[in-house]
């Protein structure tokens, strides 16, 4: 009577009742994590738990469709989430079934970029698929709501890069930098393939700066001026390491002064045991 009182409550909140399913037979009517699944892009294609957990949504007994027997699995490691997710979004036949428009080569392009390589290289809090897209309520980038929606992106980055997102949201491209043609972060940076920021970034053949604003212009002059600032401090080694990650951040404040302020070496503290 109790299993079929929460089908029925299932049925009435909208979902399919064409074949059974335990997985959203018990977690449909619970609390938190199945809540916001509800909203996830994958529930909304009609794709259970058991596709990233595993396990068997036929049997009705827990400890057996939650078993280690029926492949469940309760999480991944951080460094197998990329090529777990990419298992079905780098797959054109899996993807196809979905009819999703979405490109197929994403998993290539992060394994490229600055934070796959650095998670492959054993940096474990280098983002990955989740940290970015979120978990159990993964919505399209074109959802406001989404964690990586234009309108969005710059606070989910801000999550790791807190002192650039917070010398970034105030200039002229954070307050810009929030709809599909300008989706925050991502319009300098790239979405999966992210490149290390370097001087390369600000001037020459790969500027990231010349796909918006004409040579000569007021925006390069002061890109160039501050990839020298930058150039400087990359050219003085080891020593120069701390001044030059400072610099980096100021960059995105688009201020001139404040570029060459970061630059500046910090006085060391005095040593409050000296006689």
């Amino acid at each position: 009577m109790q299993r079929l009182l929460v089908a029925l409550i299932a049925c009435l909140a909208g979902w399919s009742c064409a074949g059974k399913d335990s997985c959203f037979e018990c977690h449909r009517v619970m609390e938190g994590t199945s809540l916001k699944f509800t909203n996830d892009i994958h529930f909304t294609k009609a794709i259970s738990c058991n596709r990233c957990h595993g396990g068997d949504p036929n049997e009705s007994d827990q400890n057996i469709a939650m078993n280690a027997s029926s492949g469940f699995k309760l999480r991944l490691q951080r460094q197998a989430v990329p090529a777990f997710c990419g298992s079905c979004h780098s797959d054109t036949n899996v993807m196809s079934q979905y009819e999703s428009q979405l490109r197929v080569d994403q998993l290539a392009r992060y394994e490229a970029g600055v934070h796959g390589k650095l998670l492959a290289g054993g940096r474990k809090r280098s983002a990955e698929c989740v940290d970015c897209h979120s978990i159990h309520d993964i919505r399209p980038p074109g959802d406001p709501l989404s964690t990586a929606s234009p309108q969005r992106v710059a606070r989910t980055c801000a999550k790791c890069h807190g002192a650039t997102a917070e010398a970034y949201a105030n200039t002229r491209h954070g307050r810009l930098f929030t709809d599909a043609d300008r989706p925050g972060c991502t319009v300098c940076h790239s979405a999966h393939d992210t490149q290390p920021a370097t001087t390369a970034m600000l001037t020459g053949s790969t500027s990231v700066c010349t796909r918006c604003h004409k040579p000569g212009s007021p925006p390069l002059k002061l890109a160039e001026d501050m990839a020298q600032v930058l150039a400087g401090l990359e050219a003085a080694g080891p020593d120069a390491k701390d001044a030059l990650a400072r610099a980096r951040v100021a960059v995105h404040s688009l201020n001139l002064a404040a570029v060459k302020q970061a630059a500046e070496p910090v006085a060391a503290a005095p040593n409050s045991e000296a006689k």
